[in-house]
């Protein structure tokens, strides 16, 4: 069929619903008479034709995988086609909103309530996984909420059959971070088991209104993940709690069997949470007050007015010998007795006459005088003096300011042109401008405002070019904190892709030691912030050496991790435990 305005194959689209990887349209099926979610495979511009070939065999994988599945708690794949270049897949519209929704309007659910959703996705993945597909994305947005009360499963996108050949290569990562188990993080094979991994994520999150592995960055999530055990809700009662645990278990042979004992489970723990009515015919009464005595506290006798007895005091107790206490000597008052006057003095003693006052070298007023004289010295020599020190400054300040002129008027010139060229235009006049300058302060400030702009180029770039520009960045403007930890950041973000072990540790190396120049420069407001991104980069760094038998840069990150990590933190106390093992 023509592929006319509006139309796509033979559906007619009514609104655009969503975009993110592909489009999602509303759409018309004028043969079955149906409204349709519309799927269209976007393929990024510029792609190879490599590339092109690949995200469509993940799109048909998609269809496949939805189709063969034929379940009320799973989304229905009607067909998959083509018309005029433009892949589609034709699904069930869901009338309602995502499992996403429910919880950032309600902050978390009634465990009850959850225990519902989850009972149906787990009916979903059960059935899913004995027909060899696995789901790779569970999380709140993949789980639809219709309006009349039923629970669909839903985006397929990156699901694997089991009984098909693996379209991703060994150490490639696909999944939402926060819900990824620890083998998915790592880019290990995977089965049924990761599914229930971030099944009991999203139970988890269901129950308390927060993410169960948190975090600001990939990497510190992604670390949470493989390290850190959830903290309990308080809302949620221990037999529940024990569910989530055996669900949220980083080794995959520890957690439940399969979806259908995960369901029991649950379902076993959550009656527990509320307690059964007493049986018929038992009537409940309390038991008798007896009062409770407590050795630990004095017991007090009964108070009797006839008990009283007149008893003589007893003498006073002396204080207790202190053998610590300085004994102070006992001295006798005696009076004082001055000497009667007129006794003779014994003649045998001579008496001295003192000798007559020197005559002073300076008379007085030739102290004054020279006292004087001095002073209106010092007064005229430091006058003398600011006023060299204040032409010399003025004249500095003329010529920087003559200078500034110049500068500021070529500036603003360059200005008025930048804001509406784009930002690789801009660093080129930038550049420019910085070579026909003078004046040092004015070129130093232009040099931070292009560093600037070379950070705003490197967020629109891929990996290579993001970090020639932050490197860039850093040589304008060294001291800037920042640049070095978002180019840490594009390091550690970058071994997640890497296929290669020398090149996935090489850029945990690159990451780790751009956190630690961004914590050793940051000032006070985020020192904190980038001594614990420092920490958690040298940490991950240092496992993957170690995990390759780079012992040398395994135990040199494993320091590192516990210089900058906090005393109390489960990265330090990790780290120990690791050079420890090495011999450190």
């Amino acid at each position: 069929m023509s592929n006319q305005a509006g139309t796509l194959g033979k559906y007619q689209i009514i609104r655009e619903i969503a975009r993110s990887n592909d489009i999602v349209y509303e759409a018309y099926d004028p043969l079955m008479n149906r409204r349709v979610a519309l799927k269209e495979l976007a393929v990024m511009p510029g792609a190879t034709p490599q590339q092109r070939e690949d995200r469509i065999k993940r799109f048909l994988r998609e269809a496949r995988a939805a189709g063969t599945l034929s379940h009320p708690n799973i989304m229905t794949v009607y067909e998959a086609g083509e018309s005029e270049g433009r892949h589609f897949i034709a699904m069930e519209y869901l009338d309602g909103h995502t499992l996403r929704n429910e919880i950032d309007t309600n902050g978390f659910l009634p465990i009850d309530r959850a225990c519902e959703i989850a009972d149906k996705v787990l009916l979903a993945l059960d059935y899913a996984h004995k027909n060899g597909v696995i789901h790779r994305d569970i999380k709140p947005d993949n789980i639809q909420l219709l309006a009349d009360g039923r629970i669909k499963l839903t985006d397929f996108g990156i699901a694997r059959l089991t009984f098909e050949p693996n379209l991703t290569m060994d150490g490639q990562v696909f999944g939402t971070p926060s819900y990824m188990s620890p083998e998915q993080v790592v880019g290990k094979d995977i089965d049924a088991r990761s599914d229930l991994f971030s099944m009991g994520a999203v139970i988890f999150e269901m129950v308390s209104g927060t993410k169960p592995f948190a975090g600001d960055s990939v990497v510190a999530i992604t670390f949470a993940i493989m390290n850190k055990e959830p903290d309990k809700p308080t809302q949620v009662p221990y037999p529940f709690w024990q569910f989530l645990q055996k669900a949220l278990e980083k080794a995959v042979h520890l957690r439940y069997r399969d979806a259908e004992e995960m369901r029991e489970i649950m379902a076993t723990s959550a009656r527990t949470v509320q307690p059964g009515p007493a049986p018929m015919g038992m009537p409940v009464t309390p038991p008798p007050h007896v009062p409770i005595q407590n050795p630990y506290l004095p017991q007090q006798p009964s108070f009797s007015y006839h008990a009283q007895q007149q008893t003589p005091l007893p003498p006073p107790i002396s204080a207790p010998y202190n053998p610590y206490q300085v004994q102070q000597p006992q001295y006798a008052q005696t009076p004082y007795q001055p000497q009667p006057s007129g006794v003779p003095l014994p003649n045998n003693i001579p008496i001295y006459y003192p000798p007559p006052p020197r005559a002073p070298l300076l008379k007085p007023e030739t102290k004054v005088f020279l006292g004087r004289l001095f002073l209106t010295l010092a007064v005229v020599g430091t006058l003398v003096a600011l006023i060299i020190v204040g032409i010399d400054a003025l004249s500095k300040a003329t010529s920087r300011a003559e200078l500034q002129r110049k500068d500021e008027f070529t500036v603003m010139q360059i200005d008025k042109v930048d804001s509406s060229l784009p930002v690789e235009a801009q660093i080129e006049k930038r550049q420019q401008l910085i070579n026909t300058l003078q004046d040092k302060v004015t070129i130093s400030e232009q040099k931070r405002q292009l560093a600037v702009l070379y950070q705003k180029l490197a967020q629109k770039s891929d990996f290579i070019q993001a970090e020639s520009a932050l490197k860039k960045s850093i040589e304008l403007d060294p001291d800037n904190a920042d640049y070095y930890s978002n180019l840490g950041n594009i390091y550690s973000n970058q071994a997640l892709k890497c296929q290669n072990d020398d090149d996935k540790l090489n850029c945990l190396v690159n990451g780790a030691e751009n956190w630690q120049k961004a914590a050793d420069l940051a000032d006070d407001k985020k020192k904190q912030t980038y001594e614990n991104g420092a920490a958690t980069a040298s940490y991950n760094c240092a496992y993957a050496a170690y995990l390759k038998g780079e012992k040398y840069v395994a135990t040199n990150m494993f320091f590192q991790a516990k210089r900058y990590a906090s005393s109390n933190s489960q990265v330090r106390d990790q780290a120990e435990r690791f050079l420890k093992e090495l011999g450190r």
